[in-house]
């Protein structure tokens, strides 16, 4: 992921509302970033998606190798 990608989708995390941006002006720049209490609630999401795709993909692949 180049740095401009990486700036472009942490604005729009933030614009999202996401995840917070603390500046703390300094120089050389120092910036952090932390999830937002609507950040926290879709951390369950992610999971559910990473659990039910270790429970399929991981069949898929089984089945690929297999067939091989």
């Amino acid at each position: 992921m180049t740095p401009r990608v990486l700036s472009r989708e942490l604005k729009s995390l933030t614009q999202s509302g996401l995840i917070d941006r603390k500046d703390f002006g300094e120089v050389p720049p120092k910036v952090e970033y932390r999830l937002t209490r609507k950040g926290k609630s879709f951390v369950p999401v992610v999971a559910a998606i990473r659990q039910w795709g270790e429970r399929n993909l991981s069949e898929t692949a089984a089945l690929a190798e297999a067939a091989e």
